[in-house]
């Protein structure tokens, strides 16, 4: 554990006041978070070359040097090894002080930080119904206000290349960069039905305090298998959807229609999604459904499960995109019809997808130690 955390725990007796929802730490708190900072900024500092840091925005930093080289890949990962020390730390005080360090409280669905709250005080199931929809609408408006922009400008542009544009008008290249971050929210949000809690939370997207602390004990863990000889790169750590948000997404807002046609409750539309979660198959955005795997891997991963086919869409792949997903539940008109085939998935794609992820990577791992020559990234060649 770093000395600051460790000093952090000597001091823990110091109260933390909460005044007008804000946390105020005791001094010596105080003065062991900022040198914690120092530590994380000198660590940045030291490894990211001056002029990348000075003349790189991180989109064009990750573009370039790859995610794990970059300013905020390098940052995410000494936040993430910070996360696994504090998560050695028993006194919840040094738990808050650390959080506040490491921007644990951040507003996560599911978490009340209204009061000067804490990481752990989750919403109950009714607050996140009212509040997840808002949530929805939210990540759908910024997706079409960025396709809006990217319109308007074509439009004005008869016939130029969306390359030249980018390269010529830089609103361009912002909505683009935008709609890129952007679109993934979206099925994220929708795929959400279940509030956070103990032992599920929330740890999607990366910034999420819970995925920090994953991304870092999986670095760790990596980092102890070079130590005893084992011959594996340590790359960009990806958080994997088992239950892909893509599938779930598209379910739940065909049963957002049917809500909208008087065909189904919402609390219907939640059952859905605790079905799953008893099979042990929750989808979302928790940490039950989220798998730390490597770059090359998780790659490969999602290019096998789209070489195979779909038992319940025959003639689509195994992990179906959400469009073609979407196109075929239009054909689905009932709750009943729905229910059966959500279940009907849970039973099938969908336990093939959650059950093979959780087995991928160390799989791969495995065959890198039985055949040095396996590198994980043939594609498919499906007959």
């Amino acid at each position: 554990m770093p000395q600051f955390l460790q000093n952090l725990q000597r001091y823990a007796n110091n109260p933390l006041e909460f005044v007008n929802g804000v946390v105020r730490v005791g001094s010596m708190i105080g003065n062991e978070i900022e040198y914690g900072r120092k530590q994380i900024r000198g660590f940045i500092e030291d490894v990211v070359p001056e002029p990348i840091v000075n003349t790189l925005d991180s989109a064009s930093n990750i573009a370039q040097f790859g995610y794990e080289n970059s300013l905020v890949g390098m940052a995410d990962q000494g936040a993430g090894l910070l996360a696994e020390d504090i998560g050695e730390a028993t006194n919840p005080q040094i738990g808050m002080a650390a959080g506040l360090l490491l921007g644990m409280v951040d507003g996560s669905p599911g978490i009340n930080v209204s009061k000067g709250g804490a990481r752990f005080k989750f919403k109950t199931q009714g607050e996140f119904n009212v509040t997840q929809p808002a949530r929805i609408d939210a990540a759908r408006d910024a997706v079409d206000d960025a396709k809006l922009i990217l319109r308007n400008i074509e439009e004005a542009n008869p016939g130029v290349k969306p390359g030249v544009l980018r390269k010529t008008i830089p609103e361009y290249k912002a909505a683009q960069k935008a709609l890129g971050a952007k679109n993934p929210e979206v099925s994220s949000a929708e795929s959400n039905l279940l509030a956070p809690g103990l032992g599920r939370e929330q740890a999607y997207p990366r910034t999420k305090p819970r995925a920090k602390e994953m991304k870092g004990k999986f670095i760790k863990d990596a980092r102890r298998d070079l130590q005893q000889g084992v011959d594996q790169v340590i790359e960009q750590v990806d958080l994997h959807h088992k239950f892909p948000k893509g599938i779930s997404a598209a379910f739940f807002n065909r049963g957002r229609d049917l809500i909208e046609d008087g065909k189904m409750t919402y609390n219907e539309l939640v059952d859905m999604a605790k079905r799953a979660q008893k099979r042990g198959l929750e989808p979302g955005d928790v940490e039950t459904n989220l798998e730390p795997m490597f770059k090359t891997p998780h790659d490969t991963f999602h290019a096998e499960m789209r070489a195979q086919g779909s038992n319940q869409f025959p003639g689509d792949n195994l992990e179906i995109s959400k469009t073609k997903l979407t196109q075929r539940l239009r054909q689905v008109k009932t709750k009943k019809d729905l229910d059966a085939l959500w279940d009907e998935m849970l039973g099938d794609d969908v336990q093939y997808l959650y059950k093979t992820a959780s087995i991928w990577q160390p799989m791969d791992k495995l065959i890198k130690e039985i055949s040095p020559k396996f590198t994980g990234k043939a594609k498919s060649k499906p007959k």
